[in-house]
């Protein structure tokens, strides 16, 4: 994994977050469900990170670790209002942050492409394979 991220805390002192802010003054709620076997057997200890790329700095977001059941829940990111117009067929805005999850057991790492939307609760399902190596999913 890579281990050059900058902390929430650090990013916090730039400009650049001021910035993200004020774009992103809302918040989404995301969770993340590590399975296999179509759902039968969650994925319990898979290492969970949400990262952004803002003005050239990797941020992290998350950082944590599914429960017995396969889950992080409430993971809370900044995110743009939720307001949309669709008599004009606009849709809300939204961010997007990285999902990576990493499974030990199952020797995978598996990403993602996330869109968080102001007041919205989000659910990534993330199937892992015992065989065969695809790292994107």
């Amino acid at each position: 994994m890579n281990n050059n991220y900058m902390s929430l805390e650090q990013f916090e002192k730039t400009d650049a977050y001021r910035s993200f802010m004020t774009e992103n003054p809302s918040t989404g709620i995301l969770k993340v469900q590590v399975f296999t076997a179509d759902q039968a057997i969650p994925i319990a200890n898979a290492e969970v990170f949400v990262t952004k790329d803002i003005a050239g700095n990797d941020v992290l977001f998350f950082k944590g670790v599914t429960d017995s059941s396969g889950i992080v829940d409430n993971i809370i990111l900044p995110a743009p209002n939720g307001e949309s117009n669709f008599d004009n067929y606009e849709l809300p805005k939204y961010t997007t942050y990285n999902l990576i999850v990493s499974s030990n057991e199952y020797k995978k790492i598996k990403q993602y492409k996330v869109s968080m939307y102001g007041d919205v609760r989000v659910l990534q399902y993330v199937k892992i394979h015992s065989n065969g190596g695809n790292i994107n999913g």
